[in-house]
């Protein structure tokens, strides 16, 4: 039997690693064969380390290195695990990602303002991605719909990333910026594989995680994804 592939996405601060993280630990409560891989591999793969050098600032500013070279990064970081993605695949796992292919197509596409250069980009991305690399597709992505004041209000408690000792990355620091990117996810969770995960209740209070991962669940198991009413065999 073929695994699936989990994805979650949104800018930073936005709870993709909390809610991967507890999703992980749910589906090893139900004895789901599962694994949980968080992009980037900042002090693990080749790409990786130079993914957090970028983010550090030790290419320069957020515009002094092309989309495209930025793009590559990030691509390498997750190609170095294409063996293991594939090899689980085929082993009938669920593979859970913070963070996939989606993030670099946003975070780069959202660095144009003319809408034909962010089409081409994103087109390329996908190419290299899925194409020139052979990553496989993702089931299914959640977009953690968060509003960015508060998004950025939870990066500043964050812990010590091992890529920087800077409260804010380089991406992080630039509002501007994630603003744009916060609206290249909203327009990407259009895509019938998204799902969009609403964080705030309708006076914009931010909701619990417990009730976030509900949220979760119940898409997962309504789309047939999970079964949560027994326990799977291992």
């Amino acid at each position: 039997m073929n695994g699936k592939i989990i994805v979650f996405e949104g800018i930073d601060g936005s709870g993709k690693g909390t809610q991967s993280k507890k999703l992980y630990s749910y589906l090893k409560e139900l004895n789901y064969k599962v694994i949980l891989l968080e992009f980037p591999f900042y002090s693990e793969t080749f790409f990786g380390k130079e993914v957090g050098n970028y983010l550090n600032g030790d290419f320069g500013g957020l515009n002094d290195m092309h989309p495209k070279l930025s793009a590559m990064l990030y691509a390498g970081d997750r190609f170095e695990k294409k063996d293991t993605i594939l090899k689980k695949l085929a082993s009938g796992y669920i593979i859970i990602c913070d963070r996939y292919v989606p993030s670099n197509i946003a975070h780069q596409t959202a660095k144009y303002q003319d809408k034909k250069e962010q089409k081409k980009l994103k087109k390329w991305i996908e190419e290299l991605e899925y194409k020139v690399y052979g990553l496989p597709k993702p089931d299914i992505i959640f977009f953690m719909n968060m509003n960015p004041n508060i998004s950025d209000n939870l990066v500043l408690k964050k812990d010590t990333r091992d890529y920087t000792d800077k409260k804010k990355d380089l991406h992080e620091s630039d509002n501007s910026y994630l603003l744009n990117v916060y609206d290249t996810f909203k327009n990407m969770s259009a895509n019938k594989k998204w799902v969009n995960i609403k964080c705030q209740d309708k006076n914009n209070l931010l909701l619990g995680v417990d009730d976030i991962q509900s949220k979760i669940i119940k898409q997962l198991t309504k789309k047939s994804f999970i079964n949560s009413n027994k326990k799977q065999g291992n």
